[in-house]
């Protein structure tokens, strides 16, 4: 049958480990090439790549059928069994609650909208989207808004930003006199370093691969900026270390263990990044905490219990608007 077939195909934190994630994960520069290589291959006529440190989804149109558990084995190899597989309007109403927040990690953040435009303004300029997937993500965009303004699921709102500053208050009842080293300068960095500044955080000191990019948000802020290396050599001078890097795991046990033989306090450590930055391991150091995205979400969770029945309200008005679009693309399936 010809016409128009609408798939997804992805992984994303509801059943991939951060590690997972991490390995499937397509780097910025990276995606239109990849989107390229899969219109080639799968004789698609549109294709949008949605990577980010909680999900990596393909979505798809094309005039003739794909068989998605071999695109999904094709792509995401012995983790094709964990991949959501979706067709038709089951596509509109993911990626609308998506941009909405709804299949967050943290449930109602803020990022995930952002990613999504930045996602679809890409593979647009790429020429990857056209008439499916343009009306499809630009409908997002304006079921985002209208969710988030018309419901309760962003009041009190969650980011990994706000959430990592609420834990570093957490730990410390005066953050404006802790020492923080806060690794990675690109969004993550820029939103967890401006919520301790909100919060009242002025000894914090950016690193990253690139001096130039941690100089730059230092000086936006407001805070110090100083070289990778140097730093690592100097973990033991900071009370808390927030790791938010694309690098790869940088910080291993020994150097923790040397950090906290070196301190006559705890050495507190989170890391947010995908791939992880820290050593596993280091937790069982003593006077070693570690905290990842996983505690994070703890933290946003139990702030959103009581968000449930606005839950429930978006994902109806959802649905509705997603079949409905699906119904004027005339999508199959």
């Amino acid at each position: 049958m010809s016409g128009r077939h609408l798939y997804l195909c992805g992984i994303s934190h509801e059943k991939a480990s951060s590690e997972q994630l991490g390995k499937c994960s397509v780097a910025k520069e990276l995606c239109a090439q990849k989107e390229s290589e899969i219109l080639e291959k799968y004789g698609a006529r549109e294709v949008l790549l949605l990577s980010t440190c909680n999900r990596v989804e393909y979505y798809i149109e094309s005039q003739s059928p794909i068989d998605m558990r071999e695109f999904a084995a094709g792509q995401f190899g012995d983790l094709s069994d964990i991949c959501q597989i979706e067709s038709g309007a089951g596509v509109v109403e993911h990626i609308f609650e998506v941009a909405a927040g709804l299949r967050s990690q943290m449930t109602g953040e803020t990022e995930i909208f952002g990613q999504v435009k930045a996602a679809y303004s890409r593979a647009f300029e790429s020429g990857h989207c056209k008439t499916v997937l343009n009306a499809i993500f630009q409908k997002a965009a304006h079921v985002g808004k209208i969710i988030r303004s018309t419901t309760g699921i962003g009041h009190g709102k969650i980011s990994i930003g706000g959430v990592s500053a609420e834990l570093a208050a957490q730990i410390f009842d005066d953050i404006s006199k802790a020492k923080i080293l806060l690794i990675g300068s690109g969004e993550a960095g820029h939103l967890i370093a401006d919520a301790l500044f909100v919060r009242g955080a002025r000894d914090i000191t950016i690193v990253s691969r690139t001096r130039a990019h941690a100089e730059a948000l230092a000086a936006q802020i407001g805070v110090g900026s100083s070289d990778l290396d140097a730093e690592m050599q100097r973990l033991g001078l900071y009370d808390i270390i927030i790791c938010a890097s694309s690098a790869g795991l940088i910080i291993g046990k020994d150097a923790v263990a040397a950090a906290a033989g070196m301190r006559t306090s705890p050495l507190f450590l989170i890391d947010l990044s995908v791939p992880k930055n820290v050593d596993e391991s280091c937790s069982d150091i003593d006077d070693v905490f570690l905290y990842d995205m996983s505690n994070l979400s703890d933290i946003a969770n139990a702030n959103m219990h009581r968000r449930k029945a606005e839950i429930q309200k978006a994902r109806l008005e959802i649905s509705k608007r997603a079949l409905s679009l699906s119904q004027k693309l005339g999508l199959i399936g």
